[in-house]
Parts: structure tokens; C-alpha cells; sequence
């Protein structure tokens, strides 16, 4: 008697994850113009990204951290706000994870429309092209 019950037992819970494991169906609806223009903006954001991740000075700086820190550490560049009405620009930092919080090492611009990419000038409160930044910032402090 007790197999029995032991039998029925295994049986339904079986039956029970079986039901719960069962496949899901492909979802065949047509996606929302919302999920559209939420996809282009992050294709945007990630364009941005990229974009700063490339450059020489962040490249390097990358490549620092990494070895100061014997591979632990590593550099992260985020949209930190995206353009708006009033700000047509990405605002993006390139920071360092210490564990405890992030230090930024980079703050840059970069036009929505144009991705023309400005340095922002903490010590002057202002932007500035990479150019400018470039020019009049020694290698070493960039």
C-alpha cells in the first residue's frame, strides 16, 4: 500500500513539472512603434558609447586601470543623460568601478544629430572639442 502511495505521489509531481515546464509559444503579435523607438534609442546610445570607447585617450586610460589594478578593475563609459528638449546632447562618462563607487575619470558631449564628440572641462565648467582637449592637455593628464 505505502508503494502505491509512493507511486501516485511520483506520478503527480511529474505531472505537476511537467506543466509548468512546458514550451512557450512564439510570440507572433506585431511590436508597438514604442518598442521600436525605445530599440533605435538604445542603437543610438550604443552608437555614442562606441563612439568614446574608441578614442585614443580612453583606450589608454582603459589599458592603465587595468594593469594598475592587475586585471580587477576596469573602465565603464555610460550615457549618463540622453539629449532632451533643452540638451541636444549625450552626456557621457567613462568611470572606474573602486568597488564602493564610481570615479570619474571623463565627461563628454556628443551632438545627437551631428556626434560631434566635446570634452567637458571640469577645472573650467565648459566644453571643449577634443581637439582643443587634445592640443592643450599634456598626454599624461589626458
Amino acid at each position: 500500500m505505502r508503494i502505491c502511495q509512493i507511486s501516485l505521489l511520483i506520478g503527480a509531481l511529474a505531472l505537476l513539472f511537467g506543466a509548468c515546464q512546458q514550451k512557450q509559444k512564439k510570440d507572433n503579435r506585431k511590436k508597438s512603434p514604442k518598442a521600436a523607438v525605445h530599440k533605435a534609442a538604445l542603437n543610438e546610445e550604443d552608437k555614442v558609447v562606441n563612439l568614446i570607447m574608441d578614442l585614443e585617450e580612453v583606450k589608454s586610460k582603459s589599458a592603465q586601470v587595468e594593469k594598475a589594478s592587475q586585471g580587477k578593475r576596469h573602465l565603464a563609459t555610460y550615457v549618463e543623460t540622453p539629449p532632451s528638449n533643452t540638451d541636444p546632447d549625450y552626456w557621457v562618462k567613462v568611470a572606474e568601478d573602486n568597488g564602493s563607487n564610481y570615479v570619474t575619470y571623463y565627461t563628454f558631449a556628443v551632438n545627437g544629430k551631428t556626434l560631434q564628440i566635446r570634452y567637458y572641462d571640469v577645472a573650467q565648467d565648459s566644453l571643449i572639442s577634443i581637439k582643443e582637449w587634445r592640443s592643450t592637455t599634456p598626454v599624461d593628464e589626458r
